[in-house]
């Protein structure tokens, strides 16, 4: 059948099935036709002209397996309701401005298409190839673009949105390079689509949906993820600068979100109660082995769970995240396959409350962040990690490995700690330990020189060859402490308790309210104040002065005089003499102590300490000879033996066993 012209005519009701309705240099004309129950099946209807008609039941779909060509024809400003494109070559096709109703275009070919600015709501494209078509402007809503092809398709500021339980449907589509700049995409379905270098730029995508999604190189630029659906998705190279993502979690709860955002630019980026655990932020790797990192700086990431996410190598300099859920997550530095080492860069990060508990760091970079009420039980921060000047303030740190770590300068205010608390060889140069819990922690070979640890508490603390010069310990503890070698030279020990603490081989020159000696026969002499006297090894004798004062004699046969106050007074081993003096003095036994004597005893006010045995007064044997009482005990042992000079009358008021 040749070229025909039904413009402004009434077509109802025919069947052009499989005609060929274009000539060499002409075409057929439908302009402003109403066109009704009309059959096109298989026709050949290239640049046919279809502008400003309607079109009612009207079937494009192939006849016996042949498409029809409609290539290159115009349907600008045509109404359309129950139109059947299926399979039908629409390349070129102009459609600007056209409305539909119930149209089909699956499998359809309409790469270039011009669809700027139709209202195509709830249509169907399954399979269709939009390659270079334009619908800029185009309203979409509902539409099921599922195994599309939309490589280089233009969307921007199209509603492509659809209805809560009505997604528009991209599953699976190749959007690759396609530009959704300004679209509208809320609760959009990208469940198995490719995005590679898409743009969605400024885009609403609120409600969306990436499951098994590829938007790798994709622009996200100041787009806005609310209450989105994200899981197993590929976002490496992405620029997600300035974006917002909130409320958002994978589909499935309780389950990693397992997120790739390899070598993304996140400057700005913002995040508010969000679940993206297990995500993988590290740098993307090149074919020729350089890498590309992750850039997070000053992103703001409030209320967000990154549990056993991968920050190996990112930057994420001044990042603000409260509250940031980061348990188990790898924050090591990371080696390219070229052996380029990439530190993650946490330097002036803002994590108040931020939860690191069971995180590796080996190697970052923290100068500067600010962790205060934070959670670091169990981390591994090695490697030379930097912490200077960080803000730790009432943090816990139980079972966290800070060996060679630098502090120095650090606010430590109030961080708890335990004995599975590593510090070897940490710098704490400056630090402020200001009633810091570390009991029993291990600093052995640390540098506090100048640190601050008012009303510390070290107790059991290990400081084995540490640097603790110029330190500020007023009113701490570390009863029980191993300061063997220590270096304590114009440090500050006014009123701490170093009970039972251990100053072997320690240097404490020019110490205030501490006296160390040597492994000689020292004189020891306190200043009159509440001081702390240790003599070591050798024949000692140890002067408290006035002021409570704490003598521990060490080995040796040492001659203890407490001078007035209320002292206390440890002979250790050897055979020693132990004078309080003046002041209710409590007189330290524990096991192996020799065969001491006791002179200057006071009745109901110096006090004969037997804690460390366990036992009570009925254990004892209490020998009196030459006006003396000779004490014994079972739990004592063969050699140890206790005379009290000039006294017969010892009571269990004299004692303290508990």
């Amino acid at each position: 059948m040749p070229v025909i012209d039904r413009s402004f005519d009434t077509v109802s009701n025919e069947n052009f099935n499989g005609q060929n309705l274009s000539g060499p240099n002409d075409f057929s004309k439908f302009v402003s036709s109403a066109i009704g129950d009309v059959q096109f099946k298989g026709t050949i209807l290239q640049n046919a002209d279809f502008q400003a008609a309607s079109l009612t039941n009207v079937d494009f779909s192939p006849f016996n397996s042949v498409s029809a060509d409609l290539t290159g024809a115009k349907f600008n400003l045509t109404t359309m309701s129950n139109v059947n494109f299926t399979q039908a070559n629409m390349v070129g096709a102009n459609i600007f401005k056209a409305t539909a109703t119930g149209i089909n275009l699956s499998g359809a070919n309409l790469s270039g298409a011009n669809l700027q600015e139709v209202n195509f709501t709830d249509a169907v494209a399954v399979g269709a190839n939009l390659s270079g078509a334009d619908a800029s402007l185009a309203v979409l809503k509902g539409i099921d673009l599922t195994s599309a092809t939309l490589v280089d398709t233009i969307f921007n500021l199209a509603d492509l949105s659809g209805e809560p339980g009505e997604n528009s449907k991209f599953n699976n589509a190749n959007a690759t390079n396609a530009k959704f700049i300004d679209a509208k995409l809320k609760n959009a379905d990208f469940t198995g689509a490719t995005l590679t270098g898409a743009d969605f730029e400024s885009a609403d995508i609120e409600s969306i949906k990436f499951s098994g999604t590829n938007a790798t190189g994709a622009d996200f630029t100041l787009t806005n993820f609310t209450d989105a659906f994200l899981e197993n998705s590929i976002f490496d190279l992405v620029n997600l600068s300035g974006a917002a993502l909130t409320d958002t979690s994978p589909l499935t709860q309780n389950v990693a979100a397992n997120l790739s955002f390899r070598g993304a630019i996140m400057t700005g980026f913002r995040t508010e109660d969000v679940v993206i655990t297990g995500s993988n932020f590290s740098p993307y790797v090149n074919a020729n082995g350089t890498a590309i990192q992750t850039d997070l700086t000053r992103a703001i990431l409030s209320d967000t769970d990154l549990d056993g996410a991968d920050l190996r190598g990112a930057i994420i300099v001044d990042l603000i995240a409260e509250n940031l859920q980061l348990v188990g997550a790898n924050l090591n530095t990371f080696v390219s396959p070229n052996s380029t080492s990439y530190r993650t860069d946490l330097s002036g990060a803002e994590l108040v409350r931020g939860n690191l508990t069971n995180a590796t760091a080996i190697g970052a970079k923290m100068t500067g962040i600010n962790l205060g009420f934070g959670l670091l039980n169990g981390a591994n921060l090695t490697g030379g990690v930097e912490l200077n000047n960080a803000f730790l303030e009432n943090t816990e740190i139980f079972g966290t490995n800070l060996t060679g770590a630098n502090l120095s300068g650090a606010n430590l205010k109030l961080t708890q700690g335990n004995g599975s608390t590593l510090l070897v060889a940490a710098n704490l140069t400056a630090a402020d330990l200001t009633e810091a819990s570390l009991n029993n922690a291990i600093l052995t070979g640390a540098t506090l020189s100048g640190a601050s640890l008012e009303k510390a508490d070290l107790d059991g603390a290990n400081l084995t060859g540490a640097t603790l010069s110029g330190i500020n310990f007023v009113d701490g503890s570390a009863v029980g402490a191993n300061f063997t070698n220590a270096n304590l030279s114009n440090a500050n020990f006014t009123k701490v308790d170093l009970t039972n603490a251990d100053f072997t081989g320690a240097t404490a020159t020019n110490a205030i309210a501490l006296y160390v000696g040597t492994s000689g026969a020292d004189i020891l002499t306190g200043a009159g104040d509440n001081d702390n006297i240790f003599g070591n090894d050798g024949a000692d004798t140890l002067n408290g002065e006035g002021g409570n004062d704490y003598l521990d004699g060490g080995a040796g046969n040492d001659r203890l005089l407490g001078g007035d106050g209320e002292d206390r007074l440890v002979g250790r081993a050897g055979n020693d003499t132990l004078n309080g003096e003046g002041g209710a003095d409590r007189l330290i036994f524990s096991s192996g102590f020799g065969a001491d004597t006791v002179n200057d005893f006071r009745n109901g006010a110096d006090k004969i300490d037997l804690i460390s045995f366990g036992i009570s007064f009925s254990n004892l044997s209490i020998s009196v000879g030459g006006g003396n009482s000779i004490i014994t005990a079972t739990a004592f042992g063969a050699g140890n033996s206790i005379t009290v000079a000039g006294v017969t009358d010892l009571t269990a008021a004299d004692f303290l066993f508990v």
